[in-house]
């Protein structure tokens, strides 16, 4: 089945992952309506609660990806700030040497 799945993402170009769940709920929601109309209570209760624990589900990884992308942003920034803090490192230590150069000439001409 996986193989078939992924077969059929192959198939149709790689979408993206939004699209596909768009595709999802549009056809999740109409096999609910045709369930609605044409089964019994309990089957439409079923398929209710069933498509309520995957949309719980679908949040919890969608929560999961934010949050694993919000970390790595902060460690994107963190090593952004430690090259930043290295740059102005090395220009204080050229600042400072420039400095002493020129104090050792200062000194040769006086």
């Amino acid at each position: 089945m996986k193989q078939l799945l992924k077969a059929v993402h192959r198939r149709l170009g790689r979408p993206a992952p939004a699209r596909l769940a768009a595709a999802a709920a549009v056809l999740a929601a109409a096999a609910l309506a045709a369930v609605a109309l044409l089964g019994p209570e309990r089957l439409v209760w079923a398929v209710s609660f069933a498509m309520s624990l995957i949309t719980l589900g679908a949040l919890a990884l969608v929560w999961q990806e934010a949050r694993r992308a919000r970390q790595e942003a902060r460690a994107s920034a963190e090593r952004a700030e430690v090259t930043y803090r290295r740059i102005l490192a090395a220009f204080e230590v050229e600042r400072l040497a420039a400095e002493r150069r020129h104090a050792r000439g200062g000194d040769r001409a006086a």
